[in-house]
Parts: structure tokens; C-alpha cells; sequence
């Protein structure tokens, strides 16, 4: 697979590229209950496999903490569209519960350096 540069709503995302700094979660959504025979139920809202994507960056400027963070704000309350490192196309919000981007700073060579992680799904 090439690796191309990610964007979101419109906004072009620094490039990942450490070890697990792109992840692709494929699963199914809805719920199991186990019965009282032992049995599993499960009802899904859909049999399509739906995306769930995490992307991290280790050492961005200030200039790329901004842009991650003008991106997210695309999927601050609707959806957007999302072009992954592999380039896939996906139609995303903010994944369940990530009402943030996790940003975490530090002084590297001199000048503000930040780790950023963000959590996205597809609609």
C-alpha cells in the first residue's frame, strides 16, 4: 500500500509515520447480551463493517499543533471528510467519547515541540 498524506474536512494533516502512530479499528456496531441459557444475542444497528481511526504525531511544531487542531475542529459537532495515510476515503466524527485531541508538550531542540493524538470514527 502507498502512503499518502492524510487530511480532514478539507485540511492537510502532517504526515504519520512512527511505528503505531496510525491505527484502523474495523468492527461491527451494536451490542451482545448473553441469555440466561448461556446463548449470545447480538443486534447491530448495521452488518457493514464501520472504521474507527486513531493517528498520533511525536515532535510537531506549534504551526502543525494548529493545523491538527483546525482539522478536529471540522468534527467538533458533524462529520467531515476523512482521506487515511493508506488513502481511503471515509465520511468520520469524533470517535465516541474523544471530546479532545491529546496534546502533550515538551522543549525539543530549543524551540516548543508537542505529541498529539486523535481519535476518530466512520459515520
Amino acid at each position: 500500500m502507498a502512503i499518502s498524506t492524510p487530511s480532514l474536512g478539507a485540511v492537510t494533516l502532517p504526515q504519520v509515520g512512527a511505528r503505531d502512530s496510525y491505527m484502523e479499528y474495523a468492527g461491527y456496531r451494536g451490542s451482545d447480551l448473553e441469555m440466561a441459557s448461556g446463548a449470545l444475542a447480538t443486534d447491530l444497528v448495521s452488518t457493514s463493517v464501520k472504521r474507527r481511526f486513531e493517528l498520533a504525531w511525536l515532535g510537531l511544531t506549534e504551526a502543525q499543533v494548529t493545523t491538527v487542531l483546525t482539522a478536529f475542529a471540522t468534527v467538533r459537532d458533524s462529520s467531515a471528510s476523512f482521506t487515511s495515510p493508506l488513502g481511503g476515503s471515509y465520511t468520520v466524527t469524533r470517535d465516541y467519547g474523544a471530546m479532545e485531541v491529546e496534546l502533550s508538550w515538551y522543549r525539543g531542540g530549543g524551540v516548543a515541540r508537542a505529541d498529539a493524538r486523535m481519535r476518530l470514527r466512520e459515520v
